[in-house]
């Protein structure tokens, strides 16, 4: 008897619920895909112009390599300079293997360029900062990032552009890269 009292909306609700409910993202690997670690010229880096400015690339290619199945590789470059000397460039990519149910098409740009570079991001990060340490630099802690707000982002200039507000999903190609200065 509850259900005949259910307006329509509290029943498109609970729909909802149910979908979101059902909807289901598995890490089944998280790997590093390479990385590379360059100080062309610490020898001719002066100890007295203070701490080299640094500078963060992001991207991130997407692939499908299967039926609700993706590979998902995010890369950070980091470079730092000295004036005009390059004191080191470090870049790092980790990859992960996911496996999504339940979700929408609507949803998956959020879940793929939101939610698995949320997943990727610490990997990355500690390889950076052991790799930098390792190549006798000191490299402040790195600040979490807000996929979300790129995305965001992202979104907002499509839909600028007139392409509707999709998100891009690239299949495989490198997504435009977003600088950070740390």
């Amino acid at each position: 008897m509850a259900d005949e009292n259910q307006t329509p909306e509290a029943g498109a609700q609970a729909g909802n619920q149910q979908q979101q409910q059902g909807a289901q993202m598995a890490v089944q690997h998280v790997y590093l895909k390479d990385a590379s670690f360059e100080a062309p010229s610490p020898t001719e880096l002066s100890q007295n112009d203070g701490q080299p400015d640094i500078n963060m690339n992001l991207s991130q290619r997407t692939n499908q390599i299967g039926e609700g199945r993706w590979e998902i590789v995010l890369t950070i470059t980091v470079t730092a300079k000295q004036g005009e000397k390059t004191a080191f460039i470090c870049e790092v990519q980790y990859g992960g293997l996911f496996q999504f149910a339940g979700f929408s098409e609507e949803q998956m740009p959020y879940v793929i360029n939101v939610l698995c570079p949320n997943v990727l991001y610490p990997y990355n990060r500690a390889q950076i900062s052991h790799m930098v340490s390792a190549g006798g630099f000191y490299l402040p802690p790195m600040q979490p990032i807000n996929f979300e707000g790129i995305f965001r982002q992202r979104m907002a200039e499509a839909q600028a552009q007139g392409n509707g507000g999709e998100a891009q999903n690239n299949g495989g190609e490198e997504q435009p890269s977003t600088d950070n200065t740390q």
